[in-house]
């Protein structure tokens, strides 16, 4: 600034006349300029008669104390004009190097002013009233930033009311309570989903809005060949998918994803050879492996085509949500193998030519069938909604000569009994039949399973 450079060339002072001459500026500005100075602790003044003679500070500015502070400060007239500022405070405005006395605040900081609440608060400081807000800036490349503004009002040393403005900077806190509630809703959901084509949209969407990415997808590794086959992907081109919806492990990519180490490529420009970077104009992108017992059973691939870096809470946010997927794909497979299973015995149970059936035991005689398969209910001319609300006793020939008592002794003593019967079609048929009964204990109840042959399909009588 010319005066203050003015003043360190005239060790013994300038009135406000002298400097208005030397510098070319008419006297009120000068007057003004040097009240803001001498407000900030840049100036001293000594009176010399009727004559105000001003020299350079020689007290060590509070802001050369402040430069060391992790919170931005301002010192702000009434009208929000800027005394002064701190290291901090010039590299939230984007002014590292640049004198800011006189700068109007809210013109400076108006990506953070939400609704003219800048304005507002700068006018209840000067009002005397303290006031803070949360609000967020935008940098170009990089992801938002969180800051708690806050005013306090002051009295400077010339007697004006003017405020001091505190930028907290609260953005890991705020990644944080974010990260801690996108991974509660994404728990949620991935309990919920029965396949990966389930799971998967939700994960990727929470890793992008985690780590602050526009484009990515997720890949499973097919259990038998390894390869990385893409399940799911947003923001990306119809090209990248045709290139990149399947990864071999021996690839370079694919290489990468096997290495089970976090990768992340930034800085990139048009042309770089860097695997995606000048194919698809991303400035910058990370693939994550997915980890369960050991070994990587999948990844995220996601990029920006805006952001050049990927800061340390992106990265953590892209971890922490591989870390939490593992188990659930683990479990999801678990199931789909489950029911696969289920499946293959359900049409083998129900294609058998022997009748089979379950039932509980109680009082110690045959209780209610919980289970039925296709062929009893053909033989026995029954649905099966009908079968599930009867007993073994109910479609017993109670004519046949058996000793039922004698049966069931022997069965729940040694577990397993062998023996014949009759059974009455819903149409009072009678079918002589060869019952081979086993005892186990399903959800803590005992269950009886028989295997019932029909005799008239051997000949019998």
């Amino acid at each position: 600034m010319a005066i203050r450079e003015l003043l360190k060339k005239n060790p013994r002072g300038m009135s406000v006349t002298q400097i208005a001459e030397a510098i070319g500026m008419n006297r009120i500005t000068v007057a003004r300029y040097l009240d803001v100075m001498r407000a900030s602790g840049q100036v001293e003044m000594e009176p010399y008669g009727q004559a105000k003679v001003f020299f350079i500070s020689r007290r060590i500015p509070v802001t050369a104390i402040l430069d060391f502070f992790s919170d931005g400060v301002a010192a702000l007239d009434r009208e929000g004009r800027i005394i002064d500022t701190n290291r901090k405070f010039r590299e939230v405005a984007g002014c590292r190097d640049t004198d800011l006395s006189g700068t109007h605040v809210a013109g400076l900081l108006s990506p953070l002013d939400d609704g003219g609440r800048l304005v507002d608060a700068i006018r209840r400081a000067g009002d005397g009233a303290e006031d803070y807000f949360e609000s967020a800036l935008s940098v170009h490349g990089e992801n938002r930033r969180f800051f708690r503004v806050r005013f306090v009002p002051t009295v400077f040393t010339d007697s004006s009311p003017g405020s001091i403005l505190i930028l907290q900077d609260i953005t890991e806190w705020k990644r944080g309570e974010e990260q801690m509630v996108a991974q509660r809703d994404l728990a949620w959901t991935l309990s919920a989903a029965q396949t990966l084509f389930e799971a998967m949209p939700p994960c990727v969407d929470t890793a992008l809005r985690l780590s602050g990415m526009d484009a990515g997808g997720a890949y499973v590794a097919d259990p038998e060949t390894g390869v990385f086959e893409l399940v799911h992907a947003t923001g990306i081109s119809q090209r990248f998918a045709r290139s990149f919806s399947h990864i071999s492990p021996s690839s370079p990519l694919g290489e990468r994803i096997c290495s089970g180490t976090p990768y992340y490529a930034e800085n990139l420009k048009i042309g770089d050879e860097e695997s995606m970077g000048g194919a698809f104009a991303l400035r910058s992108y990370a693939v994550v492996p997915v980890y369960e017992g050991g070994q990587v059973i999948a990844c995220f691939l996601v990029g920006s085509h805006i952001r050049d870096r990927i800061d340390p809470g992106s990265r953590k946010a892209l971890e922490t949500v591989a870390a939490s997927i593992g188990n659930m794909i683990q479990r999801i497979r678990a199931q789909q193998d489950l029911r696969e299973s289920e499946e293959k015995y359900r049409i083998l149970f129900n294609n058998l030519d022997d009748a089979i059936f379950l039932h509980l035991i109680e009082n110690g005689l045959p209780g209610r069938i919980i289970e039925v398969n296709d062929t009893t209910c053909t033989r026995l001319g029954y649905t099966r909604e009908e079968l599930l609300a009867l007993t073994p006793l109910q479609i017993n020939d109670p004519a046949y000569p058996g000793d039922l008592g004698e049966i069931m002794r022997r069965l729940l003593e040694e577990k397993h009994v062998f023996f014949e019967w009759a059974h009455l079609t819903k149409d009072g048929t009678r079918i002589p039949v060869e019952i081979n009964a086993h005892l186990f204990t399903l959800r803590g109840e005992e269950v009886v399973i028989s295997i019932v042959r029909d005799l008239r399909l051997r000949g019998g009588t």
